[in-house]
């Protein structure tokens, strides 16, 4: 039986490069040749210890692209493939989640949120290897997919350097459309056409919120960072102000809210990661504003707030965590669509086996989106 490689996450900083065997595919299942994988800022913390859940010993990787290898016969009946049946030589994109179980809690009084489903029966990038036969995530040769998996087409002559995107893109539209909630923008609520946004951080998701925002038609979009090539891409993606986060609040705030009308940005967007920034989030909002926090994926330690600032303010805040796969389709399009340059977030690119290097790149200060591709 042939083999290929994969690096396997097999504790808190530890991770090794490991021979798998490649598995006869079962009739209602796919073999998936990784052609990239991005790399998270959520696989580098769970990496280091930020995520006490994470199922050790796993092969993390969950933005995915690749070619369909092989395909079972019935895979085209047991898969949700959003844009035609598919076939060998397919390049598509694999959405993290897999099949929901339709019958826990969740799925039988939310159904629009798949995330939340307790039996899953697969999350790509997050799966343990104990499982046979392992091949569950992205940085690895080959991916064995399973029945109820969502799978997009990459449309036809899409660059890699987009394509890569559709994940994170995907978790930005997400934490946007969060800001439209209750789909009341022309009553001052949340988020609109015309309406203020800020972005704290302008990492990869940072600046895909940013590009989102600018394609769906906020009228003014705020970035901050602590780094001025990470504003520079902000920019270049349609941020109008650049906040150096490094600067005095005081100073900062008066910056903000002499554009904002002096009361502060309708919406504002954390996705820094930064327990600090949530509350630096509280301070810029303005009254009656609406505050997403899509940064904190993993557990990255508390931050002080003052409770009578959201009262007070009569604030909406929403949590942002994944997203319905349907959501792939409309990162698609926009990636297909939109004349923003956001095939240069993809910053740096390693082979699959110098993974260990690639992590030490990511969150430094000139790096955006750093891939991994076969």
């Amino acid at each position: 039986m042939a083999k290929c490689q994969a690096w396997v996450l097999t504790a808190p900083g530890k991770m090794s490069l490991e021979d798998f065997k490649i598995p006869e595919l079962a009739e209602d299942t796919a073999l998936l040749k990784v052609e990239a994988t991005g790399i998270c800022g959520t696989d580098k913390h769970v990496y280091i210890g930020h995520s006490p859940t994470s199922p050790f010993p796993f092969i993390a990787g969950h933005e995915i692209v690749g070619t369909i290898e092989k395909l079972g016969r019935k895979a085209n009946e047991s898969m949700t493939i959003f844009n035609g049946p598919l076939k060998t030589g397919d390049r598509v994109a694999l959405a993290p989640g897999g099949k929901v179980c339709g019958r826990c809690y969740y799925c039988l009084n939310m159904p629009q949120r798949p995330p939340f489903c307790l039996n899953r029966n697969i999350v790509y990038g997050f799966t343990s290897t104990t499982r046979e036969p392992g091949l569950w995530g992205g940085y690895a040769e080959y991916i064995y997919v399973l029945p109820g998996s969502n799978i997009f087409k990459v449309p036809a002559g899409m660059s890699l350097e987009r394509a890569i995107l559709t994940e994170p893109l995907s978790t930005a539209i997400r934490a946007v459309e969060r800001a439209y909630s209750p789909g009341e923008p022309f009553m001052g609520h949340g988020y609109g056409v015309g309406r203020s946004a800020m972005v704290l951080g302008a990492g990869p998701i940072g600046l895909m919120v940013v590009a989102a925002l600018r394609y769906s038609g906020a009228g003014l979009i705020i970035a901050q960072d602590l780094f001025a090539e990470k504003l520079n891409m902000a920019k270049m993606l349609g941020a109008d102000m650049l906040i150096d986060g490094r600067s005095p609040m005081e100073e900062r705030l008066k910056k903000v809210r002499e554009v904002t009308s002096g009361v502060g940005p309708d919406v504002i967007i954390e996705a820094a990661g930064a327990p600090r920034a949530f509350t630096e989030a509280l301070d810029f909002v303005r009254r009656g504003g609406k505050l997403i926090e899509v940064g904190n994926f993993t557990n990255n330690g508390p931050t002080d707030i003052i409770p009578f600032y959201i009262c007070n303010k009569d604030l909406d805040i929403h949590g942002s965590w994944g997203y319905p796969a349907l959501v792939f389709k409309d990162a698609l399009s926009m990636l297909e669509r939109t004349a923003l340059p956001v095939e240069k977030v993809v910053t740096h690119t390693f082979p699959l086996k110098e993974l260990p290097k690639a992590f030490e790149v990511v969150g430094t200060r000139d790096a955006g989106k750093v891939v991994v591709a076969l």
